[in-house]
């Protein structure tokens, strides 16, 4: 069994509008097809131009070779040890940046093929189940405020948190990215209520999307809020702000997540050990596939901390996150991104089928692979290129 071709389609939404912050308005999508014609495929958020370009660059020397010429003609079934040959094979281009993320949607593509190739769930070949449903949170994001005020922005937040529960969702996450439209008074006190709309039964969680600059005004917050019994709060500081990061850790109760932008397990060991947090957030397709997402996992597993991975995509990441969720101790939960609750073209019809909550919970995958197929419709009217392809 050998792959004998690897394509990058490059799918962007017709209607963009950057102030809304959907992280699914575009994507690479990478489908490998081995030579008895199965294929597997595999997504990452990256500007999908960069990622097609990465695809062609020609070998130079043996840490700059091109994805081509370490791919093509390998055998499927060998998915960790391609990891560890195309990370090693593209030093120059690669290691962060676009090249894992590159890395991350090849390596995704080829766990849904492998997993095709046996016949088997791919999370069965992640180590097997963990749990015997996965748990999504529902994250609920009203965009970003473009011009509506703050009592506009909490009236579509509350009703948002009503929907989802009356969905049945066990986990909320609520994405608050006011920006200076809340005063952090307002963000203190925005949070207890949502605390006591939501009840003590379920888990909240809060995005703060970067707000704060240093981390003396973020502790303050972070304090005040510990009332609330949070599971985490997410991005208080900036990704590179691992001091900062780790000063919040160790004076607030409140949980500290991070990782959505983090890339591979270098930089995961990193901002656990000298960052302190207390959740870490790989995203699949970021942080180099689900190979390098399960390396990040049993890290924070030995350091007693969650990993529940980031998804704001397609239907293709929910199925990539949902077989991780299942192979994962330490992962209690995963994102959810719901296309009823923020619409969005690729991430409604891409990818199919959806999976079905039942009493706030998934069943395990029993399809081979990621369990999902694209859909053609969606990919002619979203494609932005012509296809990348590789032989």
């Amino acid at each position: 069994m050998t792959i004998v071709k690897l394509e990058c389609l490059q799918l962007r939404s017709p209607q963009v509008n950057p102030a809304d912050c959907d992280g699914s308005a575009d994507t690479a999508v990478i489908r490998i097809t081995a030579d008895n014609g199965m294929s597997g495929i595999g997504e990452t958020d990256a500007p999908p131009n960069v990622i097609a370009a990465l695809l062609q660059v020609p070998s130079t020397h043996i840490w700059s070779l091109s994805i081509r010429d370490q791919l093509i003609g390998r055998d499927p079934l060998e998915v960790e040890r391609l990891w560890d040959v195309l990370y090693q094979g593209t030093i120059y281009q690669g290691r962060r940046g676009a090249g894992i993320m590159a890395l991350g949607a090849i390596d995704t593509a080829l766990h849904d093929l492998r997993g095709k190739l046996l016949g088997v769930p791919a999370f069965q070949l992640l180590g097997g189940p963990a749990r015997p449903k996965v748990t999504p949170y529902l994250t609920l994001f009203p965009s970003m405020p473009q011009g509506r005020s703050w009592e506009e922005m909490k009236r579509v937040c509350i009703c948002l948190m009503e929907r989802g529960m009356a969905a049945g969702f066990k986990a909320i996450k609520m994405e608050m990215l006011f920006e200076h439209l809340a005063t952090d008074r307002q963000l203190i006190d925005f949070i207890y209520e949502c605390r006591e709309i939501v009840g003590e039964e379920r888990d909240l969680m809060v995005d703060v999307g970067y707000r704060w600059n240093n981390s003396a005004p973020a502790l303050s917050v972070l304090r005040s809020i510990e009332a609330a019994k949070l599971f985490f709060v997410e991005a208080p500081l900036h990704t590179d702000d691992v001091d900062g990061l780790a000063r919040l850790a160790d004076a607030t109760t409140t949980p500290v997540a991070v990782g959505e932008l983090l890339q591979t397990r270098h930089e995961f060991r990193e901002m656990m050990d000298r960052g302190h947090c207390d959740v870490i957030q790989p995203d699949i397709g970021r942080v180099g596939g689900l190979t390098e997402a399960l390396r990040c996992a049993r890290m924070a597993a030995e350091r007693g901390l969650y990993c529940v991975p980031h998804a704001w995509k397609t239907g293709l990441s929910v199925a990539a996150t949902r077989h991780f969720g299942a192979a994962v101790p330490n992962c209690p939960y995963t994102e959810f991104t719901h296309p009823d609750f923020f619409p969005s073209l690729l991430r409604e019809r891409l990818a199919a089928p959806e999976p079905e909550l039942h009493d706030g919970c998934w069943e395990l995958p029993q399809a081979p692979g990621l369990g999902i197929e694209l859909c053609e419709d969606v990919i002619e009217q979203c494609l932005a290129e012509p296809i990348t392809v590789l032989e």
